[in-house]
């Protein structure tokens, strides 16, 4: 009985020296091949980003203005501060993230990257993002803006950005769940209540905003704060925003410096459950969602053939194009005359001013929003062009204005004939020839978008005539609005 006993405990510490060295060489590798790879495309990381998570929690636990703030919470509600504090301690467990350089450029990179691979043809502004950060004056707050078209907005720009700069996001209930919890907070991400009615709770998140913010955390949020339901800009909502604004309080002399960032998608994945909501339909019901779940599945065979397929399945496969551009740097400064003093301002005046500062980013944002295949199409159909070399006229005139006023268009493989005949225009009395090209970069846009449309039953081409199903209307003109500049709105959302 000894001997079996003593084999026993002999086995497994042999197995757990075997699996420790096992696991150690095996992450020396990983770390080594992560910044092989990190030298090798010149990734820079903020020093901050590998501050212990402990640090960070402690340190807020410790800030004054929170001491302070606890103490009136809980004069008010008539608890003791002990239990405040105990609240304060729950958000932050929850907010503060742990970002880990494994899971973001080995786990989640890789997976992030099959996942737009399969669902998307990725088209990536990355001299626009190169020109953008060599902008960025040393020491500046940065901060990326962007429109918010999909859930899937996260991981089309942060997989596009990975060999230039890590993001670290405001990500709401959603990714609440296990496992996205878990891979989200290692992405450096952190959890936003947009529910939530607490003071204390917005004012325990906006100190951990400036805190990380200031210390040189590039971070990125998206100003609609919520999806587009009928494919129009959204309202600014400017909670986050003057959270940032409220480091000037502390430090009166710090820049903040946005970057603004436009995401479109031929297909947006939840496109129709967005436009019923507008609609007024009520949420789907359990069949409903047991039917969506079984046209995924039956749609998984020809994904996979259009990546690991023959060539010429290559270009515009499944989805289309997803694409991302980005416009020049903005400074806070540029857009407030005395931004210390704004943030000094009493609340209702300060979001006041915030407001006008998010409508002014929101326009800039709206002005890089790359034009794609299907949403050129959608917009001449919404004007009422149902003939082919109508579609194919409207589309043609709307590229040359939006390359005329500097416009991103979304072009990716199957246009790269297009892009070597445009670069060998030199001779500018050649009226001929670019007549020809821009016939053929407007014969190709419209017949990729009507692919798509055709296969997904949105429109049916008869002829030479383009019908398109009455159902449909609701997302033609969701498309087509994407490119509309942002309306100026009198309501406010706050949060």
């Amino acid at each position: 009985m000894l001997r079996i006993l003593l084999a026993i405990v002999t086995t497994i510490v042999v197995w757990e020296f075997v699996r420790r060295a096992a696991w150690k060489a095996l992450r020396g590798r990983w770390e080594h091949s992560i910044g092989e790879w990190m030298r090798r495309h010149d990734v820079r990381l903020e020093h901050f980003r590998f501050v212990d998570r402990l640090w960070v929690r402690q340190s807020l636990l410790q800030d004054a203005e929170l001491d302070k703030a606890a103490a009136e919470r809980a004069t008010e509600t008539g608890t003791t501060i002990g239990e405040v504090r105990a609240r304060m301690e729950t958000w932050l467990d929850e907010i503060v993230p742990v970002f880990n350089v494994f899971s973001y450029y080995k786990l989640g990179g890789n997976v992030a990257t099959g996942a737009v691979r399969i669902c998307y043809e990725l088209v990536f502004d990355h001299e626009g993002l190169a020109a953008a950060r060599r902008a960025i004056p040393a020491g500046s707050v940065t901060v990326y803006v962007a429109n918010h078209r999909s859930n899937a907005d996260y991981v089309v720009l942060s997989v596009g950005a990975m060999k230039q700069v890590a993001l670290s996001y405001a990500v709401g209930e959603w990714a609440r769940v296990w496992p996205l919890d878990s891979l989200f907070r290692s992405f450096g991400s952190y959890f936003v209540r947009r529910g939530e009615k607490d003071p204390l709770y917005h004012r325990v998140l906006s100190r951990y905003l400036q805190l990380v913010a200031s210390r040189g955390l590039t971070t990125a949020f998206f100003l609609e704060g919520a999806l587009s339901r009928d494919g129009a800009f959204r309202v600014p909502k400017i909670g986050l925003l003057d959270y940032l604004v409220g480091i000037l309080r502390d430090d009166p002399d710090r820049a903040i410096t946005f970057v603004p960032v436009g995401l479109n998608f031929d297909r947006v994945l939840e496109d129709r459950t967005l436009t019923s909501e507008t609609a007024g339909a009520p949420p789907p019901r359990a069949l409903e969602k047991f039917r969506s779940l079984g046209r995924i599945v039956s749609a998984a065979p020809r994904f996979l053939l259009g990546v690991f397929g023959p060539g010429w399945l290559a270009a515009h496969r499944r989805n289309g194009y997803a694409a991302v551009s980005f416009g020049p740097t903005v400074s806070l400064s540029e857009l407030v005359e005395d931004p210390a003093a704004m943030a000094r301002l009493p609340r209702a005046e300060r979001l006041d001013a915030i407001a006008e500062v998010a409508d002014a980013l929101l326009a800039r944002v709206a002005t890089v929003v790359p034009a794609t295949p299907v949403v050129l199409t959608c917009r001449a159909l919404d004007r009422g062009h149902t003939r082919a070399a109508a579609i194919r006229a409207a589309v043609r005139d709307e590229l040359r204005e939006l390359r005329a006023a500097g416009r991103p268009i979304a072009q990716g493989a199957a246009f790269e004939s297009v892009r070597r005949a445009r670069a060998d225009e030199k001779d500018t009395a050649a009226e001929m020839d670019r007549e020809i090209v821009d016939a053929d970069e407007a014969d190709r846009t419209v017949d990729l978008a009507m692919a798509l449309l055709e296969r997904r039953g949105l429109v049916r081409g008869v002829g030479d005539v383009a019908t398109v199903d009455p159902r449909a209307w609701a997302l033609i003109r969701y498309y087509a609005r994407s490119l509309d500049a942002p309306e100026t709105l009198a309501r406010r959302a706050v949060g």
